[in-house]
């Protein structure tokens, strides 16, 4: 196995563990979404702000949100294996020195 198979086998292995991270954060979001609509449906019509739970809820909704992108354009970003990670998982025969 040449070094150039090795980096894309180890980048798409590493990909599908970021894609598994994805699954796992879309179960934790669908969690997460349940509490805050039922919070949210419990809130006055009056009110202007929101209470405390909302707003945590809320929070935990957006960060997963934004986990579940971040993961998923790693998990692209290493599927397609380019130069840049190529450069991630080895190093270059160039830089090594000559053994004496």
């Amino acid at each position: 196995m040449s070094r150039k198979e090795f980096v894309l086998l180890v980048s798409r292995a590493f990909a599908l563990l970021l894609a598994a991270w994805v699954f796992v954060d879309v179960t934790y979001l669908l969690g997460h979404l349940f509490p805050l609509f039922h919070h949210m449906s419990l809130r006055s019509a009056l009110a202007t702000t929101y209470d405390y739970w909302t707003i945590y809820y809320l929070t935990l909704v957006v960060f997963d949100l934004v986990r579940i992108v971040v993961l998923s354009l790693a998990a692209a970003l290493f599927w397609k294996c380019g130069p840049r990670v190529e450069a991630l998982f080895a190093t270059r025969q160039d830089d090594q020195k000559p053994s004496e």
